[in-house]
This record gives structure tokens, C-alpha cells and sequence, in this order.
């Protein structure tokens, strides 16, 4: 066993504590606030030691681009035919698969350069680019997406999404659904792979009240991403009934295991309080960086957090946010969001995902039980270590290097 302090641990799930001691033993938690290892501790130093992070919502197959598409500011069905048009423009002949399995690769060493411990990550291809592989630095959810908005994809995709949640895999790679958004899933298949959720305890993800052309489309069957799917021949209005609205789809989503709602950045206030009343089982998932890269109103983050819904933190993908760095996400929330406070922020980053992504008996927090899987930060002030490293110059993160 071996024991760590810092000038303050983290423990998320309770008060931080100045000069916390940590004991760490088989890759586990063993004690806290206490060494019991029977040796002098670690000393770490000035920093504050923190639980690994969780991005609960990424598209790790983007993570070769080296700039977002488009433009900041963008209308966001114009962004999905530049996310379309890059897809289609191929890998240089060396394969679909070559290409993803590179860019996810890059993606996971990227979020663990980053301090994160766990990610959530949409995979649209037919393979499963974690099947034969060894061990990645970092647990992944892996969602299944699942896009046709006519009756006759139902049945193939639902086959899919049952061989998905099937499929044996390492210890660390967890499955997951994701019907993709009302505009590009039938109702009934979302239905379905609610249902194929509950039985399987897979986690289901879903774009939802992303936009306001999404909301658009729900009232009415018009707007830009009507003539968006009308130009790849994918509009199916017979699919859907008219004067629809996101709570539709919540009541809904609130029949699966665990539900992650992404985005929801036009949630009504009912449709806020629906989330808080199912929160055993349904989370928001903000993107705050792609957020603001399309400029959207603003975030109705306080008021989730005030209705009691519990809200985490994504990075999206590399398509629309600079870098994978989950950190930077909250220190957005911190410049944006002032009236949250610091424990409330840090939560998002990191039990709050675990929790969302049903993986809270092993991260999110630093309790007896969970992984030692940890990170520290470095500050400037030391009475105020959470506002320093949330308000002051990017920090540094370190991912400590612990024996298992």
C-alpha cells in the first residue's frame, strides 16, 4: 500500500480537505484521511489532489482534425453538412476503419493526457474499433449510434443495437445506445432501444433540444434542417407527428436504464423539471465549449441545477471544440456561469459523469472502494485552491503513475 498527501485533497463527494492524506492499495481506494499503509506518505506537494475526470459526452472519431469545421457562429444545420462533407471525403484509401481506429486512438491518449479517467464515446461505424484491442489508457462507454428517421430502418438498426450491447469485451469498455436526435431517429426505434437498454442496463444517449432549428422541425416539420434532410433525401415527416417538443422525447427517454440527455441547450422549464424528478436515472450532458462555438443563447445551467437535475460536463468532438481537454470545459462553466459555485462545477466534471454514465461505484469521487485513479492540479492561492485553479492560468494536470 502506499499513501499520498497534498496540500488539498478533493474528495468531491465530501469537503475538501487542507493536507489530506490518501491510502491507495491494489489500484484501489483504501482510506482516506488516514494512512494506514505503514510507511511515510507521498508527499505531493502544493497541489490539490482530485478524482480522474469524466467527459461524458464525446465523438472521438474527429480527433484527427486540427481546427473545428466551419466557423464560429455558424448555423448549425450548415455545420452538419460540413461534418457530412468531411466524413464523405475519405481517409486517402487506406480504409474507414484505418482512419477512425487512428483518430480514437489519438483521442483517448488526448483525454488522458488531459486527467480524464472515463469517457463517453459515440462510435456511427459498423465495426466496434474496441473489439481484439488491448486495453486503453482510460474506460470507455461506448454508445452505439443509431441514425435512420424511416420505418423501414427500425428493425436492422434494432438487430444492431442488440449485437452491440451483446458483444463481450474487456473489462474497461462498457456498452451503450445512442438513437442520435428526434430529427435522424424514428420515434419507435427510440422507443425500442430504450427498452433494449433497460433489459441490457446499457446506458442510452441522445441529442436532444440542441438547437432551435431542432425545435423547429419538432413543431412544425420546417426550417433549415427539414431542407437540410430533404438534400440528402432523408426527410421521412410521415415519421413524425406534428407540434412535438423535447418533453415528448424525455418521457420517453426516462423508460431506459440510464438516460444521458445531450446538450439541451433550448430545455423548457418543465422540461427541466421533468429531468430533476427523473434524475435516478436521466442526466444532462453540456458541451460548454461547443455551446459557445455556435453561439447559442445562454445555458440554462443555474436554473437545472436549482430544479436539482443532474447536469455533467462533455467535450463534444474535435468538429466543433478546439481540444479534448475536459478541464478547459469547466473552467468555461467558471467564467460563464459565476453564480455556480466551484464544488458545484468540479462535481460536473467528475461524479456527476461517473454517475450519469452508471459508473459511480469505481470514479467520480475519492472514497474508499473506487479506483485510484487520480489527478493533481497545481494552484496559485492556497486559501482558495478551487477558485485558483478554475479562475487563474490554465493549470498544469498531472496523472499520477500508481502501482495496481
Amino acid at each position: 500500500m502506499l499513501a499520498l498527501r497534498a496540500r488539498w485533497l478533493v474528495r468531491i463527494d465530501r469537503p475538501p480537505i487542507e493536507g489530506g492524506m490518501v491510502t491507495i492499495g491494489g489500484g484501489q481506494i483504501v482510506a482516506v484521511g488516514e494512512n494506514t499503509s505503514g510507511r511515510p506518505p507521498r508527499e505531493l506537494g502544493d497541489v490539490a489532489l482530485l478524482p480522474g475526470l469524466v467527459n461524458a459526452h464525446t465523438h472521438l472519431e474527429f480527433s484527427l482534425l486540427e481546427h473545428p469545421l466551419g466557423q464560429p457562429g455558424m448555423a448549425f444545420p450548415d455545420w452538419i453538412r460540413e461534418v457530412v462533407a468531411w466524413l464523405r471525403a475519405g481517409d486517402s484509401g487506406q480504409g474507414t476503419g484505418y482512419r477512425r481506429r487512428e483518430a480514437i486512438s489519438k483521442g483517448i491518449t488526448e483525454c488522458r493526457a488531459a486527467g480524464v479517467a472515463v469517457v463517453g464515446d459515440i462510435e456511427t461505424t459498423g465495426y466496434d474499433p474496441y473489439a481484439g484491442e488491448q486495453r486503453p489508457e482510460i474506460d470507455v462507454v461506448v454508445f452505439r449510434e443509431l441514425l435512420g428517421l424511416s420505418s423501414d430502418r427500425i428493425e436492422p438498426l434494432l438487430q444492431q443495437a442488440r449485437d452491440h450491447v451483446l458483444i463481450p469485451r474487456a473489462e474497461c469498455i462498457y456498452a451503450g445506445l445512442s438513437p442520435h436526435a428526434p430529427y435522424s431517429a424514428h420515434p419507435g426505434l427510440v422507443q425500442k432501444a430504450c427498452e433494449i437498454s433497460d433489459e441490457h442496463s446499457a446506458p442510452l444517449a441522445m441529442h436532444l433540444a440542441e438547437s432551435r432549428e431542432e425545435l423547429e422541425l419538432l413543431h412544425s416539420h420546417s426550417g433549415p434542417l427539414v431542407e437540410l434532410l430533404l438534400s440528402f433525401h432523408a426527410w421521412h415527416p410521415d415519421s413524425l407527428r406534428l407540434h412535438q417538443r423535447p418533453l415528448d422525447y424525455l418521457k420517453t427517454l426516462a423508460t431506459a436504464h440510464r438516460a444521458l440527455v445531450i446538450h439541451g441547450n433550448y430545455l423548457a422549464a418543465d422540461e427541466i423539471a421533468f429531468l430533476a424528478a427523473h434524475r435516478d436515472r436521466m442526466s444532462v450532458v453540456y458541451c460548454p465549449r461547443t455551446h459557445s462555438y455556435f453561439g447559442h443563447e445562454p445555458y440554462p445551467l443555474a436554473q437545472m441545477l436549482s430544479a436539482g437535475a443532474r447536469v455533467t460536463v462533455g467535450t463534444d468532438s474535435r468538429a466543433s471544440n478546439p481540444d479534448l481537454k475536459l478541464f478547459e470545459e469547466l473552467r468555461h462553466v467558471a467564467r460563464h456561469h459565476p453564480g455556480v459555485s466551484p464544488d458545484a462545477i468540479l462535481r460536473m466534471g467528475t461524479l456527476s459523469g461517473a454517475e450519469a454514465l452508471g459508473l459511480a461505484d469505481s470514479y467520480g469521487s475519492i472514497t474508499p472502494g473506487k479506483h485510484a485513479d487520480l489527478i493533481t492540479i497545481r494552484f496559485t492561492d492556497p486559501k482558495s485552491p478551487l477558485d485558483s485553479i478554475l479562475h487563474g492560468d490554465s493549470p498544469q494536470i498531472d496523472v499520477l503513475d500508481l502501482p495496481t
